[in-house]
């Protein structure tokens, strides 16, 4: 009786620890970025941006909240942003979206207790012997969306004459996680995406953010098209 309460005591020790330890887990997303440039694209800094899906007009709203995220961290890297199609050198193509959902699935091993139900840790961490007499495996399944964010950067004056496009540089960005909300996602990626503005990565690129980054906040705060939260509504 004696060894079953130390065991318990133990036990329950080891849940409030547990519960001390899990405390509110920061947003972060790991980006992959890959960015690809001509040689002669320095001079070209002048741009105008514009959607690369035919069926989203400029005016649309989610556009115009993500391109004044993009605006910003091209401003930050010393571009220069025209009202004026002729007044530029650069036009920049616009896309972004999420994939279909993906189901995935892992599994773990959790000891089983004398009279005490499951232990609630996995496989891995520490736990006593005497409390367990076997083990049993649990099944988890989670959702995965893939975000993506391509912004590619064509000359203006063979774009507006007509003439077969030249492309002056492409950077794509792509991360996976469980969330599908794009608008809160986009401004990760877009600073995941700045340091790579018309650079070439030579391959794709690891690019972790979490909602301290300094950038991150410099690029949410100072997007003049942000569309504000709405207040909560009056209790009654």
């Amino acid at each position: 009786m004696y060894k079953m309460r130390c065991s318990l005591f133990l036990y329950i020790a080891l849940m409030l620890l547990s519960a001390c330890a899990m405390g509110p887990r920061k947003l972060q997303i790991n980006a992959e970025v890959d960015a690809l440039a001509a040689s002669d694209v320095q001079g070209k800094r002048r741009f105008v941006i514009l959607p690369a899906n035919k069926d989203i007009k400029p005016q649309d709203l989610q556009f115009m909240e993500f391109k004044g995220y993009v605006e910003k961290a091209l401003l930050n890297r010393g571009f220069v942003k025209v009202e004026q199609m002729q007044d530029g050198d650069a036009v920049l193509f616009l896309d972004y979206g999420t994939g279909e959902p993906q189901i995935r699935q892992y599994s773990y091993e959790v000891p089983i207790m004398n009279n005490f139900g499951y232990y609630p840790y996995y496989r891995s961490y520490r736990y006593y012997p005497s409390m367990a007499y076997g083990y049993t495996q649990h099944i988890e399944t989670y959702t995965v969306f893939k975000r993506h964010l391509t912004l590619e950067a064509y000359d203006m004056a063979a774009y507006l004459l007509q003439k077969p496009p030249v492309q002056l540089w492409k950077v794509s960005v792509q991360s996976q996680g469980q969330s599908n909300d794009l608008r809160l996602i986009f401004p990760y990626m877009v600073t995941a995406m700045q340091p790579y503005l018309a650079a070439n990565t030579g391959h794709m690129v690891a690019v972790p953010v979490d909602e301290t980054d300094l950038l991150l906040k410099d690029i949410v705060m100072n997007n003049p098209h942000r569309l504000p939260a709405a207040s909560p509504a009056p209790q009654p």
